[in-house]
């Protein structure tokens, strides 16, 4: 079967990340999310592809080119309009006129490849004219939502509903199986949602692939941590760790559970790294470091004395000050984080953590959650950033700045203080 991935989107929800970096190639356990989604069709025997690309199109076509190097074929199309899905959809008419049904993937949906090959077998058993593949989930209202009756046949669906409003908690995932109609259905109705309902109004049989196992998505940044740990327990877990030859682990290095160490790594005496962990070519990691489970460090990375990152990612060609902490936090490329500061990941009380999208207030669903840092961004000596804030990129924080609230890109940002001077006796 033919495949399409929906990879033309801004991801503005992901700025400042998707400032320079479109959503697909966001690294995730050392290569771009786009990438694990590739291998996964591949396995999963989908080899013929063709993307639908938009964004910083020529960042994912130059990576990826025509496939040959990751045992697939590519074929690309551009998206004009990119915040529409159906604009993504149509750009590929003219590649599956032909098709009789194909696969749909969104770039940015993980899960076992097991969920492709069920998906087109449940297609393919119930003699359905639409598969949509769905998950439970305990927060629907952030998801468009199935309702299905007792037979796995979809009834009726909604796109992100009211909170508390929800009718049912199957979230409709990133995995579909179209028929050829779809296109003409869409070019009438307009929007997506309403062209699948038709389908289901017409009495056609529109059915869902319940999915079970974990999965992950990326509408929200804290989706990114999400799918990191996806990743890293699908390329760790149960595997042991893989240390590159080239190598340079000192005496007195503590390693618990599976770490990736990749090429030309240095790692001084006294460091921690506790898996499953990731750590990209050329990185130097410093001595009394602490690398706790779910980090992924890129390549060219330059870690000081006594940090410690928890549960995060940080970017290529980035460097973070000694005594510093990192929990919970996304880091882009080239940042300079200054020696002592600290991102903070929890409220006092466990009270919610918001961020700011479009003007709208969304409550973060985890307990901790820490910085959203862009590209290119230098941040002096102890700053602190509170919960969920985002610092734009290319900006430049002053020493010993609070970050309470989001950042702009490209500005510069400081702290007024008072000094008092007194002469001593």
């Amino acid at each position: 079967m033919k495949t399409l991935i929906l990879a033309g989107g801004t991801g503005r929800r992901l700025w400042p990340l998707t400032n320079t970096l479109p959503k697909p190639m966001l690294p995730l356990g050392g290569k771009p999310t786009l990438e694990h989604v590739i291998n996964n069709l591949k396995e999963a025997g989908l080899k013929d592809i063709v993307i639908v690309v938009g964004y910083e199109k020529d960042q994912i076509i130059e990576y990826f080119g025509n496939g040959f190097e990751f045992g697939v074929e590519i074929e690309y199309v551009e998206q004009v309009q990119m915040e529409s899905v159906e604009a993504a959809i149509l750009a590929a008419e003219e590649q599956f006129k032909n098709e009789s049904f194909f696969f749909v993937a969104h770039a940015d949906f993980l899960a076992d490849p097991e969920i492709i090959t069920r998906t087109i077998e449940t297609h393919t058993n119930l003699q359905a004219d639409l598969t949509i593949t769905v998950n439970l989930v305990e927060n629907p209202s952030l998801f468009g939502v199935a309702v299905i009756d007792e037979e796995a046949r979809i009834q009726k669906i909604i796109e992100k509903p009211e909170r508390g409003t929800e009718p049912s908690n199957f979230a409709i995932s990133g995995l579909y199986v179209y028929p050829n109609k779809i296109f003409e259905v869409i070019h009438s109705d307009k929007v997506l949602d309403q062209a699948i309902q038709k389908f289901i109004n017409d009495k056609k049989r529109v059915y869902a692939c319940v999915w079970e196992k974990d999965w992950s998505e990326i509408s929200y940044p804290w989706d990114i941590l999400t799918a990191n740990k996806f990743v890293l327990d699908r390329l760790l877990k149960g595997k042991g760790s893989y240390i590159a030859e080239s190598a340079d682990i000192s005496g007195r290095v503590k390693m618990e559970g599976p770490v990736y160490i990749g090429e030309n790594v240095v790692v001084r005496p006294g460091a921690t790294l506790l898996g499953p962990l990731y750590i990209g070519n050329d990185t130097y990691i410093g001595s009394n470091t602490l690398l706790r489970k779910y980090c992924s460090i890129g390549n060219n990375v330059t870690i000081g004395f006594g940090v410690e990152i928890k549960n995060s990612i940080v970017f290529d060609n980035t460097s973070v000050g000694r005594l510093s902490y990192i929990g919970d936090s996304i880091i882009g490329r080239h940042v300079e984080f200054g020696a002592g500061t600290q991102t903070w990941n929890l409220l006092p009380r466990n009270k919610p953590i918001y961020m700011t999208f479009d003007s709208q207030q969304i409550q973060v669903p985890r307990k901790k959650f820490g910085a959203i840092i862009g590209d290119e961004t230098f941040i002096g000596i102890n700053v602190s950033i509170f919960p969920g804030r985002k610092i734009g990129y290319q900006s430049i924080i002053a020493p010993g700045v609070i970050v309470e609230n989001d950042i702009d890109s490209k500005v510069s940002v400081t702290a007024k203080q008072t000094l008092e001077t007194k002469k001593i006796d």
